[in-house]
This record gives C-alpha cells, structure tokens and sequence, in this order.
C-alpha cells in the first residue's frame, strides 16, 4: 500500500467509525455536556485507529495528531504524518455537515506534501491528492462571487474585505459577493472545490492539523492555498501554528489578495 492509499484508506476507515459511533449513540443534541461527550469520544476512538495503522505500517515515521501528546522528535524525522481525527467537532456532534477525518504526510526535507486525504464524514466523500475529484470552479455568468469563513471570524474585518471583494468581482463576470459559513477547514475548502464557494478565508489562525490535509488535496486538485500575505504554507513547526488561510482559485487569487490587503490596512 503505498502513501496515497494508505492516507486513503485510513481516513475513511475513521470516518465510518465515527459515523458508527454516533449512530450508535444516545447522544441529545440539545445537551451541551452530551454532545461534548460524543464529539470527545469520536476524536478519541478515531485518534487510536489512525495512529495504531501508522504505527504499524510506517513505524519510522513521525506524527502530530490533535489528540495526541507533541514532542519536538518530529522536527528532525523526514516524514511527518498531521492527523487531526475530527475537524469540526460541534458540526458532527450535531449531525451537522461538513465535519471531516484530515491525514497528510508531510515530507520534512522537501517540504513539500507525499499524501494526503480529507474525509467528509456526512458526505461518504473522500478528497485526495492522487485522484482527481469531481472539482467544479465557479465561473461569474451573473452570479454572486460567494466567500466562505468560519462564523468565528472577526465580524468588521470580514465585512471591510467583502466590500472591498465586491468592487472587484464584476471584471470576472459576477453580480455581487455573498458570505457563508461552516465549520471545519476541511469542510470549507470542500465548498471551494465542490463549486459551493469560490474563496475560503481565515484570518484567526489554527493548528496545523486543521490545515494540513485541507491544503495538502487543495493544491493537488487545483486551488491555490496560500497565507494572507500570498506566501506558501509551511508544516511541522513548534510550535504547529498555521497564521492565516485562504483557499481558491488560481485566477481569483490576486483579486483575493488585494482585496485582504486593503482590508489588513484598515484593521
């Protein structure tokens, strides 16, 4: 089996498990203390399986996972596994969509991504890097340039880029911007690629096992995933932060970027 397959193979295997899970549950999706029971168990029980087949089948190399203990022992390994085990708890805890199973395996001395699989668990979908997926690139047409961010990010930055965005997105042929939400990186960057949204963007920052798959099968599938300053993303730092995100199209993406710089001069 070799990393694609592996990366494959593992992700879905966690999905289906947490999916069980939850089925099998009595969770009360009205009860904060019992979907936090269900999101902490799914995490957990997908964490075991994940690490149990990369320790057993790639013993040599190194993993950062969510749910797992960092030390700096990867920082000098040549391969770096980032697992997170369920992105976008609160989304699956209440069978909402767009929660996903995130493996990637990041190549230390190129740095540059081997594998990599996001798992949309309420979709039975696998994205990945190795096979191309049914990806659709929005053309304009009349319709609104839509943008996706997390409903965490800040609310006056935000609008200040969307109506910077809007006074960009007629010379690509669309009628206006539009502004939607969902929870995990993964999920997200699954809008983008689906032909949901044209442009995903964080400023808030998150962990590397948030973002690694996301841009992993991103790039490979044809976004272009950068920081908000344009710049490629780095993996396998201490301490594992990714400071910004955005995610689209290759052609949208200069008209992304001097939208977010005339709104960071305003924040």
């Amino acid at each position: 089996m070799n990393d694609h397959e592996l990366a494959r193979d593992i992700a879905k295997k966690a999905s289906r498990l947490v999916l069980d899970i939850r089925a099998e549950s009595n969770v009360d999706y009205t009860s904060r203390e019992s979907t936090k029971a269900l999101a902490d168990l799914a995490d957990k029980s997908a964490n075991e399986l994940l690490i149990s087949a990369l320790k057993s089948l790639r013993p040599d190399d190194a993993i950062l996972s969510e749910e797992s203990q960092d030390t700096d022992a990867r920082l000098t390994a040549e391969r770096v596994w980032i697992i997170d085990p369920v992105d976008g708890t609160f989304e699956y805890s209440h069978a909402l969509p767009e929660s996903a199973i995130h493996v990637a395996l990041w190549d230390n001395i190129n740095k540059v991504f081997l594998a990599g699989a996001v798992a949309l668990i309420d979709h039975d979908l696998i994205w990945n890097m190795d096979i191309p997926g049914p990806s659709v690139k929005r053309e304009g047409r009349g319709q609104p340039f839509i943008a996706i961010a997390s409903p965490r990010e800040n609310k006056v930055l935000l609008n200040n880029f969307m109506a910077e965005l809007e006074n960009r997105v007629g010379a690509y042929g669309f009628s206006g911007v539009e502004l939607d939400h969902c929870g995990s990186v993964g999920g997200k960057t699954y809008r983008v690629l689906s032909g949901q949204a044209d442009v995903y963007v964080s400023s808030a920052g998150f962990n590397e096992w948030d973002s690694a798959a996301p841009a992993a099968v991103g790039v490979a599938q044809g976004l272009r995933v950068t920081d908000m300053e344009g710049r490629a993303l780095g993996f396998n730092a201490m301490p594992p932060i990714t400071p910004s995100f955005v995610a689209t199209w290759p052609e949208y993406h200069d008209m992304i970027m001097d939208s977010l710089k005339q709104r960071l001069s305003w924040s």
